[in-house]
């Protein structure tokens, strides 16, 4: 069974991105994103000796890394502009081994360059040896930032909206059931308006096209799904309250097809509420 992850960040390119585990060699990227020489934020991290961890940036997970056994070592980066704001950002790194050395760099990237330990400009080095203790670190970062629209969702702390966030989730469930794309999209259109900020020169109509060619190839007839009534879901706040991330029982997203499925599709699965209105969020 081959698992992959509908990033609709990367809809726009018809890029799918398949989920997959560290390996002992150290690939570099060259970052071709955008059309203008703006700089890439990433955080990255560079496991040695079976480190395994995972990064949040203001309490929402921005990368991982998974080492395959206790002696290899790999890296994983991820483009991180989402989840800066104006001002003070924290950046939390949770070990999920208890082995090896990590290191995590907060790093800016021009259009050209190559990716690397030693490349880029360094904004933030965390070094830790894994023992399962959490580490912490605050950046400042400059006030013109963009605020996006994650930072004004509601903080959640009531029984009645966590159960409004169940039944937001199974509705899409149901939804993604009956491959009601323009729906999905719909209820994606915080991450589509932050997609288009990117594109100045693409329309939202036309974005929304690219959007639905790319997941129809994904979402169709031959999909699997389980029983919504089998399915425990586990709420996980993120964001410090304002996000909730939308989990199954074992820990597998709940915005999924089944395990019983060739090629298992998921759709993302962040949520939060503003103005009274679920959507999903990066």
């Amino acid at each position: 069974m081959k698992s992959i992850q509908i990033g609709l960040l990367f809809l726009l390119t018809l890029n799918f991105s398949f989920q997959k585990k560290a390996n002992n060699t150290s690939k570099k990227t060259i970052i071709m994103n955008q059309e203008t020489k703006e700089k890439f934020l990433y955080l990255e991290i560079y496991g040695e000796k079976g480190a395994s961890a995972e990064v949040k940036l203001n309490d929402v997970t921005a990368c991982e890394l998974s080492a395959i056994d206790e002696n290899s070592s790999g890296n994983s980066l991820s483009q991180v502009r989402y989840y800066v704001k104006p001002g003070m950002n924290t950046i939390s790194v949770h070990p999920l081994s208890k082995k090896g050395k990590a290191t995590i760099r907060l790093v800016n990237y021009t259009k050209g360059g190559f990716t690397g330990r030693d490349k880029g400009e360094e904004l933030m080095n965390i070094v830790i040896e894994n023992d399962y203790t959490p580490v912490y670190k605050q950046i400042e970062l400059s006030s013109d930032r963009k605020k996006w629209s994650w930072m004004d969702t509601d903080i959640i702390t009531d029984d009645k909206s966590k159960e409004e966030a169940i039944d937001f989730s199974k509705k899409i469930y149901k939804i993604m059931e009956q491959n009601n794309i323009k729906e999905m999209i719909s209820a994606a259109d915080p991450i589509l308006t932050y997609d288009l900020i990117s594109k100045p020169n693409t329309t939202k109509e036309g974005l929304i096209k690219q959007w639905e060619r790319g997941m129809k190839m994904a979402f169709n007839d031959e999909n699997i799904f389980d029983d919504i009534n089998t399915i425990s879901i586990q709420l996980i706040p993120v964001a410090n309250g304002r996000l909730f991330k939308v989990k199954r029982k074992d820990g597998s997203d709940f915005f999924r097809t089944s395990n019983k499925s060739d090629f298992v599709v998921a759709f993302n699965n962040i949520i939060g509420r503003k103005n009274g209105v679920w959507k999903f969020y990066h």
